[in-house]
Parts: structure tokens; C-alpha cells; sequence
């Protein structure tokens, strides 16, 4: 296929976009499919890196490259995600096994629930992400067709350092668990193995998954943009504003909005499993990191950076999916905003703009992941009050251990 220049895309893609809202049809049919498979093999290329990443851990599935796309590849990748998988569980069980005679009864409940999260949370990606098999080309083909629709252009740099940052984030986890670990475990290579396995590797897997959503989200918020600029330009013609130019950009953001949608529910469990460990560890650590003041003789560095290492990455975590929802978010209240500043025009018009409104004020469920809650800003509050409640509850189960325990000893002594 003919490669097109940067330049020539640029006004291929803009002279489409005119055409598409003056509602006329583009005269040259295979100039339109070219530039929309340019598109999409633009930003294929460029998600190509992350891709084989998330292959080799079981967030995409091997049909994402469609030179892999055969049974015998299928069968592969299925048998290194089952061994790779029954690996981590032989070493969790050694870790909780070896390591529950050396915690007390509230940090062994801790750990090993910590551990069942992850180990559940690892198949509900891959399960999830193998599903979509036989529709994960169309994921970039549907992209192509928008942008071609839109006159959005790929911007590769762009979408290049925001991968590489993500990596970069993760790259710094690693390194950081890696001596932390080590010192941790009592500094021999066989235990840290255990821990590197049981709470490093799961999350890193976990987090490549979550970096291929943030990249997605964040290509959602620049189309979103782009869309919300196409729609400034058009008001500001006033009353010659065209009908069909409105009714081409509505049509552009309802299918934007059913993308997003799509990739929320598609998440959806993974993020609810997200929150779930992350709150439960954030709160633990943060009642950990309590008894260990009341008892700082107890307490070594190793420790206090191998918890507050992982305190960070939850925090992170949980609240990089509220930033990259909330960026959507706040351009769909955007192009609301500009609709609304709308008077003085013909009724055809304002009926169409009406219809918009409405269009943006219906789509509330795009950004609810499990049906169960929205992921915007306004969650934290909620966290926020589960987070007292959850210390609440573990300072009263300590205290009630504690008086047991001490009640036990009297009647032994007796």
C-alpha cells in the first residue's frame, strides 16, 4: 500500500472532515480507505512495544498482531499464561506458608488476603483480555474510521512519550521492590524470590493491563478535544451555522461516548478488583504503620519503605483511573457548556442542538465501572469514609485480640 506523507494525511484527513459535515461523500473511495488503514496501522505501530508487553503478561490477547493470529499461537500463549500463572500460586503458597510463623495473626490475615486479591485479579485479565480474540482488530479498525470521520491526526510523538512515561512509572516500581524486597525477606535469595513473586510480579502485570487503559483513555480525551474545538468553530458561525455540520459532530461524539463506555465495562472488574486490594492494603498499611509508632523498637527501615513503597503505588493506582475519567469527563461538560450559551437561531437548528444536550446529559453510565460505582472525583469522598471505617474497625478487632489474648494468659497462669 501506498504510504502517505504526514503533510498529504493532514489534508486528506482535513478535506475529509469538510466534506463529511457539508454531508457530501468523498469523490475519491480509495484515497478514504487508505487513509483510514494508515490510521490504524499508525497507531498500532505505535502501541506496538506496549502491545508485546502486554501479550507476554496476558493483557491483550496474540491475535492483537495478525501475523499471529493462527491456532498454534493461540495454543502458546495459553500454555505460558497457565504455567506462568500456576508458578505465582506455588510461590505464594511458599511465601504465606514460610513467612506465618514470624507475623502476628492481624498481618498473616493481611497478607494472605493481599495475596488471594492479587492471585484473582491476574485471571480476570487474562480471562478478559483473551475474549476479545476475534474483536481486538476491529478496537483499531473502529479508531481509524473515527479519525478519518473526525479529521483527528495520530500525533505519534505524543502518544510515543505518554506510553513511555507509564513504563518509566512502572520501570520505577520495580526497581525500587526489587532491593527493597530483598532486604525485607532477611536478605536470602529464596524468600525475597517468594516475595518478588507473590506481591511485585502480580501487581507489575496488573499495571502493564491498566497502562494499555490509560493509553486508550487518554486517546478518548484528545478526540474528545477535538471534537469540542470542531464544535467551537461551528458555533461560532452564528446563524449560519450548519444543521448537518451539528448533526455530524453529535454522531462523532455518541459513537466517542459508546467507546468509552465500552472500555469501562470491559475494565470494569478489573478496576473493582483494583480498589478492592488497594483499599484493603492502603488501610492496613496505614494501621501498621500506627502500631509501629506506638512500638518503633519493632519497627526496621526495610520495613517502613517495603510499606510505604506500597502505599504509594495504591494510592496511584486508584487515583489514575479517577484522572484519566475525570479528563473525559470535564471535555463532555465542556461541549455542554458550549451548547448551552446557544439563542437567537432558526428552530431546525435549535432542535438539533437540543438534541445534543440531551445526548450528553443521557450518557451518565459511561463512566461506571460494574454497575456499582462512577469513577470521577466525587468517589474520593467515599474512599475517604471507608478508609475511617476500615481503621476503625481494625483498631477495635486489635483491642478485642488483644484483651483475649491477655484474658487466655490469666486463665492458663490459674
Amino acid at each position: 500500500m501506498l504510504k502517505l506523507k504526514r503533510k498529504e494525511r493532514r489534508i486528506a484527513a482535513w478535506t475529509q472532515l469538510q466534506l463529511g459535515l457539508a454531508g457530501k461523500h468523498p469523490s475519491n473511495w480509495n484515497l478514504t480507505q487508505q487513509l483510514h488503514k494508515s490510521n490504524a496501522e499508525q497507531l498500532h505501530q505505535e502501541l506496538r512495544f506496549l502491545l508485546i508487553i502486554c501479550v507476554i503478561f496476558g493483557s491483550a490477547p496474540i491475535s492483537v498482531f495478525p501475523r499471529c493470529s493462527s491456532r498454534f499461537h493461540e495454543v502458546m500463549q495459553y500454555c505460558w499464561l497457565f504455567l506462568l500463572y500456576i508458578w505465582l500460586c506455588f510461590l505464594a503458597y511458599l511465601e504465606l506458608n514460610d513467612s506465618s510463623g514470624d507475623l502476628n495473626n492481624l498481618e498473616r490475615n493481611f497478607y494472605i488476603f493481599e495475596s488471594i486479591t492479587y492471585l484473582m485479579h491476574i485471571p480476570c485479565v487474562v480471562i478478559v483480555s483473551l475474549s476479545w480474540k476475534r474483536r481486538i482488530g476491529q478496537v483499531f479498525d473502529t479508531i481509524g474510521k473515527f479519525d478519518l470521520a473526525s479529521g483527528y491526526i495520530v500525533k505519534r510523538k505524543k502518544i510515543r512519550r505518554f506510553v513511555h512515561f507509564q513504563l518509566f512509572l512502572l520501570f520505577i516500581f520495580v526497581s525500587c521492590a526489587i532491593p527493597i524486597v530483598f532486604f525485607n525477606s532477611a536478605e536470602t535469595i529464596w524468600k525475597s524470590t517468594c516475595s518478588w513473586h507473590t506481591y511485585v510480579v502480580p501487581n507489575t502485570m496488573t499495571g502493564f493491563s491498566f497502562v494499555l487503559y490509560y493509553t486508550l483513555m487518554e486517546g478518548i480525551c484528545c478526540r474528545m478535544k477535538r471534537l469540542v474545538k470542531a464544535l467551537h468553530a461551528e458555533l461560532q458561525r452564528g446563524i449560519s451555522m450548519r444543521r448537518g455540520a451539528l448533526q455530524e459532530l453529535r454522531w462523532q461524539h455518541r459513537n466517542l461516548l459508546h467507546f468509552y463506555k465500552v472500555l469501562n465495562q470491559t475494565y470494569g472488574l478489573s478496576i473493582l478488583l483494583l480498589y478492592s486490594s488497594s483499599l484493603i492494603n492502603f488501610n492496613t498499611n496505614l494501621f501498621l504503620f500506627y502500631k509501629a509508632i506506638e512500638n518503633s523498637s519493632n519497627a526496621r527501615w526495610n520495613w517502613w519503605c517495603y510499606n510505604n513503597l506500597f502505599l504509594i503505588m495504591h494510592t496511584s493506582k486508584m487515583f489514575y483511573i479517577l484522572y484519566f475519567n475525570n479528563n473525559v469527563q470535564r471535555e463532555q461538560t465542556n461541549c455542554l457548556t458550549l451548547l448551552s450559551t446557544v439563542h437567537g437561531i432558526n428552530g431546525d437548528l435549535m432542535e438539533t442542538i437540543d438534541h445534543f444536550v440531551l445526548q450528553l446529559q443521557d450518557n451518565v453510565r459511561a463512566h461506571v465501572a460494574c454497575d456499582l460505582f462512577e469513577l470521577d472525583y466525587k468517589l474520593i469522598p467515599a474512599l475517604l469514609m471507608i478508609t475511617t471505617s476500615l481503621f476503625i474497625f481494625l483498631l477495635q478487632y486489635d483491642v478485642t485480640f488483644q484483651a483475649l489474648a491477655h484474658a487466655n494468659e490469666e486463665s492458663l497462669k490459674i
